[in-house]
C-alpha cells in the first residue's frame, strides 16, 4: 500500500503531486517504509539509470490501478497486474532476485540495479494483491490513499487519523460554527 500512496494526494492533485522527484527519493521512500536498510537504501540512491524513477513511478501506478479497485468494491484491471507480473518474472528469470522461502530478497549489489529494484516493487505489490484481506482494503474519502483497515471492528475510515482525519474534523467544525 505504501508504493501506491507515493504521492501527495490522489483526490484532488496539485501541480507539485510527485513524491518520487529523483533518485534520493526513491531511496529515501524504501528506508522509511522499512523496506530497505541504510545501506541498501544508499545503494538505491546510488543509482544513475535516468529511467529508473520512472519505471518506479511505472510500478506505483500499476500497484494503484489493481487496488484502488478492489478498495471499491471492483474488479481489479488486468493490464497493470500483467505488468507486474512480467516485470518480476523477467527479473526472476535472469537472477537478479533471489527468494528466502516466498520472500524476495536482494543481494546489496543487487539494490545498485534499477530492474532488480522496480521489479521488487513489482513483486511485493503481486505478493500484496493475493495475500490481503479484500475487505478490509480501503480509500481515504479526503485523499485518496489506499490503507488497510486493522482496527478490530473495521470502521476505520481515514489513511491516517493524524491527518485526513483531523482536517475532515476540523472542516466539519468550521462548517457547524457557520450554519
Amino acid at each position: 500500500m505504501d508504493l501506491s500512496n507515493a504521492v501527495f494526494d490522489r483526490r484532488a492533485p496539485a501541480a507539485d503531486n510527485e513524491l518520487f522527484k529523483s533518485v534520493r527519493d526513491v531511496a529515501n521512500w524504501f528506508s522509511a517504509s522499512g523496506l530497505a536498510d541504510d545501506r541498501q537504501a544508499q545503494a538505491v540512491a546510488e543509482i544513475a539509470d535516468g529511467r529508473f524513477v520512472e519505471g518506479v513511478r511505472e510500478m506505483r501506478e500499476a500497484s494503484f490501478q489493481i487496488f484502488e479497485p478492489i478498495a471499491a468494491g471492483k474488479p481489479s484491471a488486468v493490464e497493470p497486474l500483467g505488468l507486474l507480473f512480467s516485470r518480476t518474472a523477467s527479473s526472476l528469470a535472469a537472477g537478479s532476485i533471489e527468494l528466502d522461502r516466498t520472500r524476495p530478497k536482494l543481494a546489496l549489489a543487487r539494490w545498485r540495479d534499477p530492474d532488480a529494484v522496480t521489479a521488487l516493487l513489482a513483486m511485493l505489490s503481486i505478493a500484496a494483491f493475493f495475500t490481503l484481506p479484500r475487505d478490509r482494503l480501503h480509500s481515504c474519502p479526503r485523499c485518496g490513499w489506499l490503507f488497510l483497515d486493522t482496527s478490530r471492528g473495521g470502521k476505520r475510515r481515514w489513511c491516517s487519523m493524524r491527518t485526513c482525519g483531523n482536517r475532515e474534523k476540523v472542516s466539519r467544525h468550521r462548517g457547524h460554527a457557520h450554519a
